[in-house]
């Protein structure tokens, strides 16, 4: 018996050493003729058909030889079969092939130096089926998504347009609902600006520019579906279904916020129930922004000051800046322009809040000339410093700003006027009231 179990054990290893020999013999074949075929761009007069013999050997009779027999596979099936008509007959079984050669390396070789690569690998299996077999878009789209869903903000960003222009077509095809888009749209987004954040911290430059073109790209797609008909008609029967499901509420009120739908009843009816479930400055800010259009001030102020205290500091500095605007119409000027400044601390790129502080220096102005012709004008000038503040830190609002100038500036004491009072142009004048700033005199033109 002895004998026999180690007759058996000296066969098994001469087999083993055999098919061992018989892999490096193909891998050293197969590898040299890849190297030529590719240095010739894959040009199909350059192909010799042992490469593609010892290539399908080694796939497989050598499943964990290399994983470079897997990379070279995705080259070697679509070039050599794919792209010539001769097999079209066998075109289907050549694709699946494909998929398997994807498959057994996330199942030889699931992971890198770095973690898992089964996501990446999904994800390239995606693109490679979008190029070769666009038809079949269920088997992409679940692809694609195991990357999304695998990888989250890790996932490779060129993997992102696809995933989202395949759910647009799979929603066509009813293989997904149309709801899908724009919830995949607000996921795919918050990724990228994930992404997008840790470029700018790390001044990476490149990541920066394919990160802006992901955001653009993913708003021009979305565009035809997130028009605030459709996200209302869409939302609506969801929200009825679970109003108390906070996430699906959170969904909702981001998508709705985005696109600037706040002006519905469903924007109302979501912010309210999250602010009941779960308050908020985030549910605060939702309701808070609602009130304000339908100018219920006084009701909108209290939320919006709990607003200010969201960690998300674009929100943060809109609520004061929403706080600033309600001053104004309020006429408490001073408390409007302390907001308008903490919304300017926030984002020190917005011109926005030099905006609102230049029109409660305008609004202000007779308050503060005590009803003297000329000093019920000078509050003009403060006003207009700081509409050309406002477009010297946010260049996008000039065109809006030099509208305020234009408009302001017209409302300056005349040459004469300046005069008589002592004074004259391009001269250093105090502001006082509640203002006090030193502005320069000008003349009305």
């Amino acid at each position: 018996m002895k004998i026999g179990k180690i007759l058996l054990i000296a066969a098994s290893l001469v087999i083993s050493v055999n098919v061992s020999a018989q892999c490096d013999q193909d891998i050293s074949l197969y590898r040299e003729y890849f190297k030529q075929w590719k240095a010739a761009k894959f040009n199909p007069q350059s192909l010799n058909m042992q490469m593609v013999t010892s290539w399908r050997n080694v796939f497989i009779n050598c499943p964990k030889a290399k994983q470079q027999t897997y990379l070279d596979g995705v080259d070697i099936i679509p070039y050599v079969f794919l792209n010539d008509k001769k097999y079209e007959a066998q075109r289907e079984a050549y694709i699946d092939t494909l998929v398997m050669v994807f498959d057994n390396r996330a199942m030889y070789y699931p992971n890198s130096k770095t973690g898992s690569q089964i996501g990446e690998i999904s994800g390239r299996k995606g693109l490679a089926l979008q190029k070769w077999a666009p038809e079949r878009t269920q088997q992409i789209f679940e692809a694609l998504k195991k990357a999304i869903d695998l990888d989250g903000e890790n996932v490779n960003i060129g993997f992102v347009i696809p995933y989202f222009t395949q759910i647009i077509k799979a929603s066509k095809e009813n293989i997904v609902e149309e709801s899908l888009i724009l919830d995949e749209y607000d996921r795919l987004m918050s990724i990228v600006d994930a992404k997008l954040s840790a470029a700018t911290e790390a001044s990476d430059d490149k990541t920066i520019e394919s990160c802006n073109t992901n955001k653009a790209g993913l708003d021009a797609l979305v565009e035809p579906y997130a028009n605030c008909e459709d996200l209302i008609r869409i939302y609506t029967p969801k929200f009825e279904a679970e109003p108390e499901n906070i996430d699906l509420l959170r969904k909702i009120s981001n998508m709705l916020d985005k696109k600037n739908c706040d002006d519905s009843p469903l924007y109302l009816d979501v912010a309210k129930n999250m602010h009941k479930i779960d308050p908020s400055p985030e549910s605060a800010y939702l309701i808070g922004k609602k009130l304000l259009k339908t100018n219920q001030y006084t009701q909108a102020k209290p939320y919006l000051v709990e607003a200010t205290q969201s960690t998300n500091v674009e929100r943060a500095a809109q609520a004061y800046k929403y706080l600033a605007q309600i001053c104004v119409v309020n006429k408490t000027f001073e408390q409007g322009r302390d907001y308008a400044r903490k919304a300017a601390a926030l984002d020190r790129k917005d011109g926005e809040p030099y905006i609102i502080i230049g029109t409660l220096y305008a609004e202000s102005a007779k308050e503060c000339g005590g009803g003297d012709s000329f000093y019920s004008k000078v509050a003009y000038w403060a006003a207009v410093d700081q509409f050309v503040k406002a477009k010297s830190v946010d260049p996008s609002i000039a065109e809006k700003a030099n509208k305020y100038i234009s408009a302001y500036s017209q409302n300056f004491p005349k040459i004469e006027d300046i005069f008589f009072h002592g004074f004259e142009e391009g001269q250093e004048y105090m502001v006082e009231c509640w203002i006090n700033e030193k502005t320069t005199v000008r003349a009305s033109k």
